[in-house]
């Protein structure tokens, strides 16, 4: 593992990670269907919200039908059931599934850090280790409860309301589309501007883990040398190049999702200015247009959503190639331990042209030659 692995974000897709991380998935496989089978279904019945609303003001209230939109009400108020309870269904669940699967993952972790040759920790912080087990399964833990379904359900959504506006008067949903090159400008340049920011984030995270378990662990050498003030130092540097990163992403969501929500107000004005002109002139019913209104907020919340977990997914992507190249580290062999019984000696140790380096290159003794006659304790 090296600096450049924190660096690296990785792909949105990795077909051999997701076919690694499937492996956890694959316990709890009937629950994980299960949530896409409610999020369809509540995806059905947002879509059928802003229909029943354009059927109470075409129908019901045109025609004086006082019964009819009692009844439409209800159909109105039940779809509004129906999403609320499916939303802390699919929320709950997908959450219970990340809580699972992220369990498992830190138990194999967990368990294969202690089976791993000493001369592995010798390359590798204990900060960035920590690391691997706290932050980078946390980001997968974001992204398999929440990130992979909600994408999937943001698709659908997307996908059901150019089709029901395409249905409803498509002249008028071309109007509304008018603005969608400034928006996917605007998610490009977001996405590749947060991207590096996050990365930075990572970074900078990993090395105040490993600054902090190296001066905790080393805290008696620390005061013993009277290095107090200059690790505070150190530390508040790398403290407030997290925090610099920290707000270099913050800025950059705040002028996206104000240009998104900008983007939706001019959409909207377009309808009621296209639309309004229709209805004045007969030409489409005042139910379709305060539908599409509708729709034109349920439309770019999905796709502003899409931008955000584009990152996530890419951070995941990464996290999950950390953790996996952690797994594929190769254990200590294990020999099977012989009880022997060992004769005590009266003869002399003799150690000649000794050497002895950590990582093959960083000599602490060489050629050392000396003898130690028996009774004698030598240090070296």
């Amino acid at each position: 593992m090296s600096t450049h692995e924190e660096e690296t974000l990785g792909k949105a897709f990795d077909g051999k990670l997701i076919k690694r991380l499937l492996v956890y998935l694959r316990p709890f496989s009937g629950y994980f269907l299960l949530s896409l089978v409610i999020l369809l279904i509540i995806t059905a019945a947002e879509l059928i919200e802003p229909i029943i609303v354009k059927t109470a003001i075409d129908k019901n209230i045109a025609q004086g039908d006082v019964q009819g939109l009692s009844i439409t009400g209800i159909i109105y108020i039940l779809a509004l059931l129906v999403q609320s309870l499916g939303l802390y269904g699919h929320r709950y669940l997908s959450s219970w599934l990340g809580q699972k699967m992220m369990y498992n993952i830190r138990m194999q972790v967990f368990s294969h850090i202690q089976k791993l040759p000493l001369s592995f920790f010798d390359k590798n912080p204990v900060g960035r280790l920590v690391t691997r087990v706290t932050n980078d399964i946390e980001t997968l833990n974001d992204m398999l409860s929440s990130g992979v379904v909600a994408i999937f359900g943001d698709i659908v959504v997307i996908i059901g309301i150019i089709g029901v506006m395409l249905r409803l008067n498509w002249q008028l949903a071309l109007v509304t589309f008018a603005v969608l090159p400034f928006l996917f400008l605007a998610t490009d340049i977001f996405r590749r501007k947060v991207r590096h920011a996050y990365r930075d984030m990572r970074l900078r995270l990993a090395k105040i883990n490993s600054f902090l378990q190296e001066n905790i662990t080393g805290m008696a050498t620390v005061q013993a040398f009277n290095r107090e003030k200059q690790n505070s130092a150190q530390f508040r540097e790398l403290n407030d190049s997290f925090k610099q990163a920290g707000l270099k992403t913050i800025r950059y969501h705040g002028i996206f999702f104000p240009l998104v929500s900008l983007l939706t107000s001019v959409s909207t004005s377009l309808i009621i200015w296209y639309g309004g002109g229709e209805v004045i002139r007969h030409a489409l019913s005042l139910g379709v247009l305060v539908a599409f209104m509708q729709y034109v907020r349920r439309f770019f919340r999905p796709l502003q959503d899409l931008a955000d977990k584009y990152n996530n997914l890419q951070a995941a992507m990464a996290s999950s190639e950390r953790i996996f190249k952690l797994l594929d580290e190769p254990e200590q062999q294990r020999f099977q331990a012989q009880q022997e019984f060992l004769v005590k000696g009266v003869g002399k140790i003799e150690f000649e042209d000794v050497s002895f380096a950590y990582n093959g290159a960083d000599f602490v003794l060489k050629n050392i030659s000396f003898v130690i006659q028996p009774g004698e304790k030598v240090a070296v």
